[in-house]
This record gives C-alpha cells, structure tokens and sequence, in this order.
C-alpha cells in the first residue's frame, strides 16, 4: 500500500528514449569542459597509453620465454627477460599510480567547472524559476548530477582512445602472428553491435528516471526537515514516515531497473566475447596438433585475444551504460543552463551610483500565470515620503514591490526610478540601493555580525553596532552567550521569530538605502518591541523613500500617506485620517480589524 498523502513532486515512468545520436550530441557538449584542461587530459591520456603499452609487452615475453628461454641451455636469455619483465610491471605501475591521481585533479576541476557555471547561471535566474522548481531538485542537480558527470567524463575520454589503441594494436598483432585465427575474433562483432546499441537507448531512458528518483527524495528530505516543526505539530510523523519510505522504494525500483538490464548486458558480452575465444581456442589447438602453430605462439595468441576483447568489452559497457548515465546527467545540468533569465540586461545596463527614491508607476499591470494580479496602477512615491500599501489579502502589495525591485518584468506600462525605467538598470546594481525586510525573516547559518553585514561585508563593527541599535536588537544581542559572533543555526533557529526581525532591519538599514521596504517588519514582536522598533524605523525612514506593507493598520500611522489596493486596482490613497472620514475601503478594512477579523496577506509569492 502506498501512501501518498502530499502530491509527488516526481515524474513518474520512464524518461524519454533518446536516439544514439542525441545521446552523442549531449557527451559532445559535455567534452567542451575538457578544453581548459586540455594539457592534463593529454597527460592522463599519454600515462594511460604507456601503461597499456608495457602490459601488451607481457605476452611477448612469455612466448618468448616458452619457445625461446625454455628450450635454451643457458641462463642468460632467462635472466634479461625476467629484468624486462620486472622493468614493464614497475613501469606500468608508476605511470598507473600518476594517472590516477591526474585523472583524479583532472576530474575534480571538471566538476568544480560544472557546478560554478550552473550556480552562477542560477543566480541570474528570476524568482519565478526558484517558484517551479523544488529546492531539493535544484540541490540535486547542481551536487549529483554534476557529480556523476565527473565520475564518467575522464574515464570515458580515457577509455576510448586507449581502447581503440590497444584494439588497433592487438588486432595488429593477431594479424600479423596469424591471419587465420584472427578473422575468428571478428565473429561475435554485428552482434556485439546491436546489443550495445540497444542497451544504450534502454539505459539512457532508465538513467533518466534514476535521477529523477533522487531529485525526489531530495526535495522530500529537504521540505520535511525545514517544515519539521510543522510535521511535530501536527503529528505527523509516523505519516512522513511513510512517505519517506514510499520515496525510497521509488528510487530502489529505479535502481534496480537498472540493475536489471546491466545484469543481463554484463553476461551477453562475455558470452559474444567467449565465442570468439572458443573459435580461436579450438582452430588453434587443431594448428598446434597439426604442427603448423607453435606452442608458445598459440599461448601468446590466446593472451593477445583476451586482450582483444577486454577493450571491446570497457567500450561496450561505455557505450551502452556509462555514456547514457553520465549523458542523463547532463541533460538534467543543460535544462538548467538552458533556461533563459526571465529579466532581459542590456549590456549598456545603469549602474547607479545613488538615488534619489522617486518611484512612478505608469499604468502597470501584472498577470501570475494568467491571472490578473495588479491592474492599471498608477502611484507616484516622492523621494523621501513613506507611503503605507494596504488592502485585503492576494490584492497585489508584495507584488508591487516585487516590480519596484525587478524581481519580475511589468507585463503593461512601466515602473520608473528616478525617471529611468528600471528594465534600463542592470538588476543587482538597481538593488544595491534598495533595503528590503521581508515579513519572514530569513537568517543563513552563521554569526550574527556576518547576517547583518550581509549586504556590506566590508562595512566596519562600529557601523554593524549602529544599525543593531536602530533595529532595537543591538540589548539582546550582547545578552546572549557569544555576542555578535553567536551562530544562530539554520534559517536563524536558535533566535525568536521576533529576534529574527529585528536583525533583518538591521541587516536592510546597515545598507544605508534610499529605498526602504518593509513588509509588516513589526508583525512577529510583542508590543513593547513594536513601539521601539517603530521609532527607529521612522527615524531611519527620514530622507528616504519608504514603503510599508502594512497588514496591521495600526502601523500606518508612520506614513505620510497610505495607498489602498482591492481587486489588483488602487482604490483609495490619503492619509490615515483623510481616509477614515472618507468611509471606504480603508476605513472598512480598519473596522474589520478592530473587531478582531485579520485582513492579514501571509502569501509572499503572487496567487497562482
């Protein structure tokens, strides 16, 4: 019985089969990681040549041991091959040993390549995206996948051009030592093709959904450990649980689909390479009876086809197995790098030194998903002036001011700062001069000095102190063990939900912004707190231009004039007082919430 109580995030059934050619076309891509390190790839493949080449001397030398050494007299001819013996085994196992470990370095930077680009092209990704994907989809992309295209990339640049080396070296060598025997090996070869070239396709497909299984079990652990208070509230442990399991068995079926196929392919090539050797072991032992094959030479043929084969067997499980694993891999990294940032950058993008806060909206209007969120909006924000967004919940506030900041694209009419549209300003720059405290407070796992100079990093203690103490945080701080050098855990944990708001003022004002935005930043502290916090807040408000969420009215009263917002329209605008005598929708919303009936919007994203 499964049990599913939340929907599954995964993609269920096979992934898509890709044509041997689109798997290539994906493993050629990939090889464009290889070109900075072109130098180390030659070492690790001119290592791996020569020790391929010291081994192929060993059967060579024991023919020459059996059909030359034994029969001689002397001890001679014994002794100068057992030396070249030993030269090619210490040989092979020095130049094995630096190998490995440049293959490994060589490894190790390809995938630091990897997972930087794809991090950097996620920061250049808009909100929208992190929206659609799951956190632990996105985690498992960037550290798996990457990881599994490292493991494979080296190895199988090395494990084709040194096959098909000692393929063509051997083959070389059988032909030249016998023709007859070694047309034989080619025997099994059509159907050593079509098998590779069938499992190929099947592993890629399953490899696919393999992959995906993890992404799932990710975003599932990931999701309940931040959500483990609300799990322990509710009681739903022996539930998630459940779920846990019912993920787990989802990815050991994955697995053992896999595994499955590899069990069968494994076998079916020893089997096509056995005949081969069966084909060449019964001609040649007939030659030997007949005289027409000595001894020792049809032993170092034997050897020689062996390792004939072994390279076809590694290029067979390349092709078949390690190709399309490493390639599911990728193409989960390329439809992340392929993705397109939503908000367009000019290269003559602005870099504005400063602002002075003027904030026009001009008919703007906002759809999430088709849905209408914002409507003909037209507001002028002075510099300096605090303006109080109010209304209903889903009416639109956090999505203002998510266009204001650029975190989306106005669909209709424009958003201008200073009088520069800000699809003209390049994004992160327009942000430098915008301090912004959001209503869920959100602290990295590190010391409390380094979350509240997280936008100024080389700002000096002094000035940490000084915002602490406009956020009314700086008594608490230097009361708990550590100080500012306390780590406050994941996501700020070890604080209070009050604490945490009150280093994420301190964090927005540290930046000395000319645009301060404050989501109902007093919304999670008692009320003694409020009032302090409330005072600062006005007097860090004073030659800035701010805007206040406020789902609590009460708060509005800091504002110079407050906009009313119903439906995705601005419905009223005034001050506190202005809009109470009015009677509309401000002063129905403030009756609403004296009688104790929230009008509070808890939705950080826009409705979709």
């Amino acid at each position: 019985m499964r049990h599913y109580h939340m929907r599954h995030m995964g993609r269920p059934g096979d992934a898509p089969k890709k044509s041997v050619g689109d798997i290539l076309r994906s493993y050629g891509r990939l090889l464009g990681y290889v070109r900075p390190w072109w130098y180390l790839m030659v070492c690790v493949l001119g290592l791996a040549v020569l020790t391929e080449v010291l081994r192929l001397v060993q059967p060579w030398l024991f023919k020459a041991f059996v059909d030359d050494a034994l029969p001689s007299t002397g001890y001679r001819l014994h002794a100068v091959l057992a030396a070249v013996f030993v030269g090619t085994l210490l040989g092979a196992a020095l130049a094995g040993a630096l190998h490995n470990y440049l293959s490994a370095m060589l490894g190790q930077r390809i995938v630091r390549a990897v997972r930087n680009q794809l991090y950097r092209h996620l920061q250049d990704l808009s909100i929208r995206f992190f929206e659609d994907h799951p956190t632990g989809e996105t985690m498992s992309r960037v550290v798996n996948d990457s990881e599994a295209v490292e493991s494979m990339l080296v190895h199988s640049v090395e494990v084709v051009v040194t096959s098909m080396l000692r393929l063509l070296g051997v083959a070389g060598l059988l032909f030249a030592m016998n023709a007859r025997l070694a047309a034989l090996t080619l025997i099994p070869m059509p159907l050593i093709l079509a098998a590779v070239l069938f499992f190929t396709r099947e592993f890629h497909s399953r490899f696919g959904a393999f992959r995906q299984k993890i992404a799932d079990l990710n975003t599932f652990v990931q999701e309940r450990i931040s959500g483990v208070r609300v799990v322990k509230s509710f009681s739903r442990e022996r539930q998630e649980t459940a779920g846990f399991q019912d993920r787990t068995q989802d990815y050991y079926d994955a697995s053992m689909d896999v595994a499955l196929r590899f069990a069968v392919f494994h076998p079916l090539m020893q089997v096509l390479t056995g005949l081969g050797l069966l084909f060449v072991f019964i001609a040649g032992g007939r030659m030997v009876l007949n005289g027409t094959l000595l001894l020792g030479e049809f032993v170092a043929f034997q050897m020689y086809v062996g390792s004939f084969y072994r390279p076809i067997q590694e290029l067979s499980r390349l092709l078949a197995h390690g190709l399309p694993r490493s390639t599911a891999a990728a193409d989960r990294i390329f439809e992340f790098l392929d993705e397109t940032p939503e908000l367009a950058v000019a290269p003559d993008a602005i870099r504005p030194e400063r602002l002075e806060g003027r904030i026009e909206l001009q008919g703007v209007g906002f759809a999430y998903r088709s849905e209408p969120v914002l409507t003909d909006i037209d507001l002028t924000i002075r510099p300096g002036e605090t303006v109080a967004l109010v209304g209903p919940s889903g009416v639109g506030k956090t999505t203002l001011v998510d266009l204001i900041c650029r975190f989306y694209d106005v669909q209709r009419g424009c958003v201008l700062i200073d009088g520069v549209d800000v699809r003209r300003y390049d994004p992160p720059a327009l942000r430098e001069h915008i301090g912004m405290v959001l209503q869920e407070p959100f602290l990295f796992n590190t010391t409390l000095h380094e979350n509240i100079a997280y936008g100024r990093p080389e700002c000096s203690e002094a000035d940490v102190y000084r915002a602490a103490e406009q956020a009314g945080a700086d008594a608490f701080i230097r009361e708990i063990p550590d100080g500012y050098q306390a780590v406050v855990g994941e996501r700020g944990v070890k604080l209070s939900v009050g604490q945490k708001q009150r280093i994420s003022i301190a964090r927005a004002l540290l930046r000395d912004p000319a645009v301060l935005i404050l989501d109902e930043a007093t919304s999670a502290v008692d009320t003694i707190t409020e009032k302090a916090i409330q005072d600062a807040l006005a007097a860090a408000a004073r030659g800035r231009t701010t805007i206040l969420i406020a789902h609590r009215l009460s708060t509005t009263d800091i504002a110079d004039r407050i906009v009313v917002l119903d439906g995705g329209r601005l419905v009223e605008e005034g001050t506190q007082e202005e809009l109470l005598a009015r009677g509309g929708k401000f002063a129905e919303l403030w009756e609403m919430q004296s009688l104790g009936v929230s009008t509070e919007d808890n939705n950080r994203r826009p409705p979709g």
